[in-house]
């Protein structure tokens, strides 16, 4: 897994920050304080609270994993937790459009998310393209790894002695077999 890994350059901590402020400012302040809304003055429809709780909850796994480095693990969790979110503030946004500044910025978290994840499966598929290469144009000699060079060419064939059938006879007679 570590194999799989890179170093951080600046597009990517830019990206992860700016994911960070959208987090905070979508999925912790204005989320929570939709949360506590629901659960204390609108009992009704806390079914929203839940769902945005859980959503918040996948999205801070998703950061988490994010500047961890490990994309192809929070990718699904940031997808997930973005589908529930939006579904939920959806449904807020339909009835008041205030709403629309206060949760939108969550769909900066999914497009860090996804170019996150892309760069990192181009960066694997090139790995695994340029080991794979590398395997493929080998010298024959390091495949078969007993020092000996393999050609296949026609005329440089190596010539098989013929034995006579009746020096080989001569020879194991002498021999006892």
């Amino acid at each position: 897994m570590n194999k799989l890994r890179y170093d951080d350059w600046a597009f990517t901590i830019v990206l992860k920050i700016v994911a960070t402020v959208a987090f905070l400012w979508s999925g912790f302040f204005w989320s929570g304080v939709t949360i506590i809304n629901f659960y204390q003055f609108n009992t009704a429809e806390s079914y929203r609270a839940t769902g945005f709780l859980v959503a918040s909850i996948l999205l801070l796994i998703s950061l988490v994993l994010m500047f961890l480095r490990m994309y192809i693990i929070q990718f699904p969790f940031c997808v997930v937790g973005s589908v529930i979110y939006l579904i939920q503030a959806g449904q807020l946004i339909d009835k008041i459009e205030s709403y629309t500044t206060r949760y939108i910025f969550e769909i900066v978290i999914l497009i860090a998310s996804i170019i996150l994840f892309m760069l990192h499966m181009a960066r694997v598929i090139s790995s695994t393209m340029a080991e794979n290469e590398k395997i493929n144009t080998a010298p024959a000699e390091s495949i078969i790894g007993d020092g000996i060079t393999v050609n296949y060419h026609e005329d440089e064939k190596p010539k098989k002695e013929k034995k006579s059938r009746k020096k080989s006879q001569k020879a194991e007679a002498e021999t006892g077999e």
